[in-house]
This record gives C-alpha cells, structure tokens and sequence, in this order.
C-alpha cells in the first residue's frame, strides 16, 4: 500500500518535531529541584572523628577557626596567579602559595560558565543545566540544599557584597547584604568599588561569621578587551591588595 504525499509528509513532520524534543530535553535538562524537607540535617552527617584520652570519647573537635571570608573573583584564571605575569600583579598571593601556607588547586568549570549556574554549583556541589543560561537573567530563590542555607541554619550571621545574583538566589539569608548588578560589562571600576566601600569597616565589626565578596571588574575586562588587556595587569594588583588586607586583618585577630 503506497502512502500519498500528504500521509508521508505529516510523518516525517511528526519524526522532525519528537526528534527536537528529544535534542531539547537533552541539551537543555531540567534541573532537579529538592523540596526545603529533602535538606540535610544534622543527624544525616557522618560522624565527627573521636578526641579525647577515653576510648569511648564523642566529643566533636572544636572548630579552628570562628570567621570564614569568602572572596571570589570573578574570572580569575589560573594563570593570572602561578603564570609568569603572577608574581609581578599578584606578588602577595603568589608569595602566600610559595611559602606553603595556603592550599590551592585549580578547579575547570564546565559549560555552561555564566554567573548563576557556576554559583549554584560552587554552592550545592550539583552540575548546573544548561537551561539555567536562561534562569540567569532573573535567578530565582535557590532551593536545593546548599552551603549558605545550612550555614544559616546553623545560625552563622552572613554578610554579602557583590553580584546580586547571590542576593536572588539567596534572598533571606544574609544579615546584610549590597548587591551590584552585573550587566553594565563597561563598568569595571565602581562595580568593584562597591564592594571594597564596606571592607574596613566590616573587618573590625565582631558581629559576623561568614563574609562573602563577589568581584566582578576582571570578568567585565575581559568581556571589554580580552585576558591580555593592558587594564588587567592593575586590576590583578587591586584584588592582590584586596586580598592582603583580608588575610592580614584575619590574623592580626
């Protein structure tokens, strides 16, 4: 039997549209969402390792340190700190690797690389969709189990400057917070001015225990002129700076 023309072609209709859907809903995976009572609890953790002289002691570690700062930069790539030019923009952070007091490791993102599906992994450890390239331009309330919610949880007072994409995503879980937007990429100055106003003074405050920075002026470089403009070299030095004064208040306290 000898199928006409109209038949053939609504077939071949149908086999095109179910082989798009198919492509789609691979490329393009809906992310996972977990209901807040899928969060980890506390008694859902591993046992702490035991201290103590008796054989029988559970008494959990007390922690090393009572202050995180969280600083990211935003593209900062590898070789802008261990490459040649890393000793020269970033002699503080470079001197701070080759001393031996620090541990660092290179980690290799995975596409797709824009702003709130790299935070989302950084922050749940999941891999990000693709279909989050779109969320990005107005991120919802992240609800998946994550680093900021059980840090919350746990009562730590977070403090957040930076990319309002994190202020989003997280929208009451900081004690305080001042969000820059990200689209203005010819702004390379102020967007990262706004973030170290407040450092000095959130460094003598006692009344946090997570401080969050996202810089954003070395990715805004980079969409403007490439990774081997000539404003990349002072703005290396900038966040250098940065980091010097963090490291040096923390120690000092």
């Amino acid at each position: 039997m000898k199928l006409s023309s109209s038949v053939f072609a609504l077939l071949c209709l149908i086999c095109e549209i179910v082989s798009i859907a198919l492509f789609l809903r691979g490329f393009f995976p809906v992310p996972v969402k977990s209901s807040f009572s899928a969060k980890s609890k506390v008694n859902d953790f591993p046992a702490e390792p035991q201290t103590g002289s008796g054989p029988n002691s559970s008494k959990a570690p007390a922690p090393l340190f009572k202050r995180v700062v969280i600083v990211l930069i935003d593209a900062l790539r590898e070789d802008f700190v261990f490459g040649s030019d890393g000793r020269r923009f970033m002699p503080y952070t470079r001197h701070v690797v080759e001393r031996g007091s620090s541990h660092s490791f290179i980690a290799k993102a995975r596409p797709p690389t824009v702003t709130m599906p790299r935070i989302k992994a950084l922050t749940t450890g999941s891999i990000p969709g693709f279909i989050d390239v779109v969320m990005n331009l107005n991120s919802p309330a992240l609800l998946e189990d994550n680093l900021i919610w059980q840090a919350k949880s746990a009562g730590k007072r977070i403090i957040f400057y930076g990319d309002d994409t994190w202020v989003r995503l997280f929208p009451k879980h900081f004690m305080e917070h001042d969000g820059t937007t990200s689209f203005f990429v010819s702004d390379y100055t102020e967007v990262d001015n706004n973030v170290t106003r407040h450092l000095d003074g959130t460094l003598k405050r006692d009344d946090w225990d997570i401080l969050i920075l996202h810089y954003l002026g070395l990715d805004h470089i980079g969409h403007i002129s490439g990774p081997h403009s000539s404003l990349i070299g002072p703005k290396l030095m900038e966040m250098d700076d940065i980091i010097k004064k963090i490291h040096s208040s923390l120690i000092s306290k």
